[in-house]
């Protein structure tokens, strides 16, 4: 019981650390407003003003919309009804990322041992994750997904090393189906995952549930999008994040896409042109269309489009704004997060050596989360989803490379 304590006492001391370290009341006064900048956002607002779930971009109304997964600009639209677009909205808006981060991170000394490793590989990786200090990013769900995807994760292992209840099986499948609403990238891991468990007969009907219930709470969002915009995924906008990510002007991040003006070109949140023809086609229409012409341009410029590709491999693990020169000029904290990133292969390697169970969950979520980025412009915010996996590894490598080297010392 005193040990559980000791857990509870440090996860939160790491909570307070990291709340206090980014302090989202900064620049908080009372003439405050929310800006609206950011596609979840501004579609957050107009589902408060026009009641639709529409025009999700800067540059013209365009319309009812599936651009955006609805579960951050659904909770965006509570804060805003329920606080307004004034001081106390945007402060509660630039809190809730940091809120998500911070029990993240108080979750990971918890996390690590319900998965198998130790305790202080957790509460390593938590302060690893202070000293990384990913950007808040208050009108992007990065945080929470974060957070939700750290809750799954354990919860679906949870079936590898057990046989849970009904009940429990319900919860994880609801867990999985608000994370789809929030952020359907994390699907592919799941399925993947699901098809793992699928190995166990004796749990089979539980698994099945895990299946049901994402189904059942992404149906009626599929729905709405099939009845009005023409198609029933989660999301509509790979045509279009395609085209502006494969085309003469661009360059690997979003950030360079901003600096040589691509996205004033190409992308509705800029380019007038472009919004018009979102208006005029229809957003589905316009995505297929779109799709078409950057996988023309692919195909055209093959090697090109290889070095995109690779580029945003490399700086998806390896971040960087301003490519490979920018590494000289980086903030301690990215060359924090590079040096956990290499750490962290090595702890891959070492969970596969010492058969842990955790291992393929871990690989599967690495392997696939990140594939869709790498054909997109990058940015940091989409690794942070599965961030904590890097540090939870990092730590663990050094831990355990820490414990052999002190054996070691001690049997000479």
């Amino acid at each position: 019981m005193r040990r559980e304590w000791t857990m509870i006492g440090v996860s939160v001391a790491l909570f307070a650390a990291c709340f206090l370290n980014y302090r989202p009341w900064r620049g908080y006064s009372s003439d405050r407003k929310v800006e609206i900048i950011a596609e979840p956002i501004r579609i957050a607002h107009n589902l408060l003003v026009e009641g639709e779930f529409r025009d999700p971009f800067g540059a013209l109304p365009t319309g009812r919309t599936a651009h955006i997964a609805p579960g951050l600009p659904f909770l965006q639209f509570l804060v805003l009804k329920t606080l307004g677009d004034g001081a106390r909205g945007w402060l509660a808006l630039q809190t809730l990322p940091v809120l998500a981060l911070s029990l993240g991170l108080a979750l990971l000394p918890w996390a690590a041992r319900w998965i198998g490793l130790s305790a202080w590989a957790g509460v390593l990786a938590a302060i690893f994750g202070l000293l990384t200090k990913p950007g808040a990013e208050p009108q992007w769900e990065a945080h929470l997904a974060g957070l939700l995807s750290l809750l799954l994760f354990v919860s679906v292992y949870r079936f590898e090393t057990h046989r849970p209840s009904t009940l429990f099986a319900l919860a994880t499948g609801v867990l999985a189906g608000v994370i789809f609403l929030l952020q359907p990238v994390v699907a592919l891991p799941y399925l993947c995952w699901i098809a793992l468990l699928m190995r166990r007969r004796d749990i089979r009907g539980r698994v099945a549930m895990l299946i049901a219930m994402p189904l059942a709470i992404s149906i009626p969002w599929s729905v709405r999008n099939y009845r009005e915009l023409g198609t029933p995924g989660m999301r509509d906008n790979l045509g279009l994040e395609l085209y502006v990510s494969f085309n003469d002007c661009a360059s690997y991040s979003f950030e360079e896409n901003l600096k040589h003006r691509c996205h004033e070109t190409f992308h509705p949140n800029s380019s007038i042109r472009e919004a018009e023809q979102v208006r005029a086609l229809g957003e589905y229409n316009y995505n297929r269309e779109r799709f078409h012409i950057a996988l023309n341009w692919i195909r055209s410029h093959a090697e090109a489009a290889g070095t995109l590709i690779a580029q945003r491999f490399w700086f998806f693990w390896f971040p960087s704004t301003e490519g490979f020169d920018g590494y000289r000029r980086q903030r301690a904290r990215w060359l924090y997060l590079h040096a956990f990133t290499l750490a962290s292969l090595v702890g891959i390697y070492l969970i596969w050596k010492q058969r842990l169970p955790c291992a393929p969950y871990f690989s599967i979520f690495l392997a696939t989360f990140p594939l869709i980025y790498y054909l997109h412009e990058s940015a940091p915010r989409y690794r942070y989803p599965i961030l904590w996996i890097t540090l939870l590894l990092a730590a663990h490598a050094i831990l355990t490379l820490c414990s052999h080297a002190f054996r070691a010392r001690q049997s000479r």
